[in-house]
């Protein structure tokens, strides 16, 4: 089986996330408390936008190589 691509619905989540100011200061600054809570496993598996994210992000870092 081939690995699946991240999906319209998924890129539309992640670009919600890509834009929040609250994800990027987390994802600048992950030592930081904001970034502390949202990169927890509490928040990071649950929320979808956050894990869509990840997804798209994993698949442009797979692209580039």
């Amino acid at each position: 089986m081939t690995d699946p691509k991240v999906g319209a619905f998924k890129r539309a989540l992640a670009a919600i996330c890509g834009r929040c100011p609250l994800c990027n200061h987390a994802r600048a600054h992950p030592d930081s408390w904001l970034g502390r809570v949202l990169h927890h496993p509490l928040h990071a598996d649950h929320c979808p936008f956050w894990k869509a994210e990840r997804d798209a992000a994993a698949e442009r870092k797979a692209d580039a190589e």
